[in-house]
């Protein structure tokens, strides 16, 4: 490789070591340096680059951008030698770790025009950041390496983390104009990052595309969340991601342009490579292939010289309806909020969804005569058929809708179908009923005669979902799942046949059950709809009112419900792990089954022994059962040999 034959060597006064060992370098290869201090060369430094076109710095990160700004404006040549082996500036540079490596290649006579990002006038070499930007800017991730101290890698990315999650009431959206050449647009954002040099960083790794020094263009991640959970997410997608993935993240976009001008009404905190700076507007210009400077084969290999000629605008994330910048402005929701326009479709759906069609009737028909003789058969694959068949789901989530603003003809409406619905159901399994010679409570059957508290958990969570998936059409497809899991077909039925056995037990059981699904997923569907913006808090003040008051009311009796099946599984398990000794002889029970009523323990089991109870065994196991329980017991005991 050849080298200059003449240079000017700029050094701070406290550097002589390091300038002897670049004279002997230069002694060695017939080089002639030209020596003068940094602070003289600064004051003067037309006057000292006409006595050499190359130029080698002894540079920290922080003076470089000087030397840079002043190489393009003089047209020398640089050569760098970092003062710090392994900072950012070699990083991104790709300079050599060893100090003679590094005062090589300062001295080398292959310069190669690279692109020049100025900001207000100021040379940025690495990355410019604007407001909040946690985990991508350099005062995070860019000064700590991992192998330096894992321990220390974990414990500042987790302080890090905590900072950034307990600051989240505080986030502050700005609302600014982002200007290219060739477009303005009027957004709100937390924060910006503008890279150039530093291309491995975290921002970039965020991207859907790779980026490069030498393409001509300044690549601009923008960090635009439209609520809190938005935000939440982008954390911890920084946090995890390692590589450029297929997609942008919801609150990211990606412009790629020569020219950028960032304006707001209030001044903007931003950092150039880490400094802090304070401007109402922020001008970002490229200068393609602006000053020469020595590199590594490394970097050459990393940037290829590249211009396509054309801007990239992946800007489909960031808010841009004045409607929705004046939103977040003031506030950051805890949700991304709907806007009149997301209504519009919805509200289609919805009241479609609240009319009894006849396509509505005759599902309803079918799925009502599908779940009642899989209840029959005791067929867990024929009643999940017709939960899917069931298309009560839809009326249930307009009332909800209409609970939540306010309007009064979609709610009757809705009651009318679900009423008409159910009644439908009810007609079809109590006939069904009739038809069916075979009277027996099959376990499907059995196992929606008793609802508790858990069975309201499933339903809110259930509401949830159908209310989420008809919010997010990209989701609807789940609601057959979410119709499964809810299961309000199958208790309707189990009424129907306890109607048409005459059993109030089994109608006021399934009944229940039917009511906690309905009033469940309702409430929840009106909390979801609240949550995700269809309404303020104020309109829907009366919805959630009712809503509170059904499920308050629905609790009571699933309350009392719950302790009772409570109170008999532990009854069940204490008697199960108790070897009883009934005269003189160890006694084990098994398949125990315990009902209480009014006070009274009713208990049925299979004993385990050489020979079935006596009756005085059966009187001993009952005393010592209701010393144990405090409350009368009767006994059904029937009898299993020891194998």
């Amino acid at each position: 490789m050849a080298f200059v034959k003449k240079a000017l060597v700029v050094y701070p006064a406290d550097q002589f070591p390091l300038l002897e060992r670049i004279h002997s370098f230069a002694l060695t290869h017939d080089i002639e340096l030209v020596d003068i201090e940094e602070s003289e060369f600064l004051e003067r430094p037309g006057h000292y680059s006409d006595q050499a076109d190359h130029v080698v710095a002894l540079v920290t990160d922080q003076t470089a951008a000087r030397y840079i700004d002043l190489g393009k404006t003089l047209n020398f040549s640089l050569g760098f030698v970092p003062l710090v082996s392994g900072g950012p500036l070699s990083a991104w540079f790709k300079l050599p770790q060893e100090t003679d490596a590094a005062i090589r290649l300062a001295l080398e006579d292959d310069p190669e025009a690279i692109d020049v990002l100025r900001c207000n006038n100021e040379v940025v070499i690495g990355m410019l950041t604007v407001g909040e930007t946690p985990f991508l800017n350099q005062r995070s991730s860019t000064y700590l390496r991992r192998e330096q101290s894992p321990l220390r890698f974990v414990l500042y990315w987790l302080t890090l983390l905590w900072f950034s999650i307990r600051n989240l009431v505080k986030i502050k959206v700005q609302p600014v104009t982002l200007t290219t050449d060739k477009k303005e647009i009027k957004t709100a954002i937390t924060g910006l990052v503008a890279i150039e040099n530093d291309v491995s960083c975290a921002a970039a790794r965020l991207l859907d595309t790779s980026i490069s020094v030498q393409d001509n263009r300044v690549s601009v991640v923008v960090i635009s969340p439209k609520s809190i959970v938005q935000y939440l997410a982008f954390l911890l997608t920084t946090l995890r991601r390692r590589a450029s993935q297929s997609k942008l993240p919801t609150a990211i976009s990606y412009i790629k342009t020569r020219r950028l001008q960032i304006t707001a009404r209030q001044p903007l905190k931003f950092y150039v490579d880490g400094r802090p700076r304070k401007a109402e507007t922020i001008e970002l210009e490229l200068y393609p292939q602006a000053v020469r400077i020595n590199m590594s084969d490394t970097y050459h290999e990393r940037h290829e010289a590249k211009d396509d000629n054309k801007d990239t605008m992946k800007i489909e994330h960031l808010p841009q309806s004045a409607e929705r910048v004046a939103m977040i402005a003031k506030h950051l929701p805890f949700f991304t909020h709907a806007l009149e326009d997301d209504f519009r479709e919805l509200f289609l759906q919805v009241r479609d969804s609240a009319a009894a069609h006849p396509h509505y009737l005759a599902l309803m028909v079918l799925s009502s005569v599908v779940a009642t003789l899989g209840l029959f058969l005791s067929s867990a694959a024929v009643i999940i058929g017709a939960m899917v068949l069931a298309p009560l789901m839809a009326p249930i989530i307009a009332i909800a809708m209409g609970l939540l603003r306010s309007d009064r003809g979609i709610t009757l409406q809705s009651l009318r179908t679900i009423a008409i619905g159910v009644a439908l159901g009810l007609l079809t399994s109590a006939f069904l009923a009739i038809l069916v010679p075979v009277k027996e409570i099959t376990p499907e059957i059995a196992g929606r005669l008793q609802p508790t508290l858990l069975d309201l958990g499933v339903a809110i969570a259930c509401g949830i979902a159908g209310a989420y998936a008809y919010a997010r059409a990209s989701v609807m497809r789940s609601l057959p799942g979410v119709a499964i899991a809810v299961a309000l077909v199958p208790p309707l039925c189990v009424a129907g046949i306890g109607v048409g056995w005459g059993s109030l037990t089994m109608v006021t059981g399934a009944g229940l059950l039917l009511l906690t699904n309905l009033v469940g997923i309702s409430g929840a569907a009106v909390l979801t709809f609240l949550a995700l913006g269809y309404a303020p808090v104020k309109r829907a003040g009366k919805g959630l009112a009712v809503t509170g008051g059904l499920i308050a009311l629905i609790a009571i009796p699933l309350a009392f419900a719950f302790a009772t099946i409570y109170q008999n599984w532990h009854i069940e398990r204490e008697t199960s792990q108790q070897q009883f000794v009934l005269a003189q002889y160890p006694v084990q029970l098994i398949n125990i089954q315990v009902q209480v009523r009014q006070r009274t323990i009713y208990l049925s089991a299979d004993s385990v022994g050489s020979a079935p109870l006596t009756h005085d065994q059966m009187l001993e196991l009952k005393q010592q059962l209701e010393g144990r329980w405090d409350r009368p017991v009767v006994l059904d005991i029937g009898f299993r040999h020891r194998l």
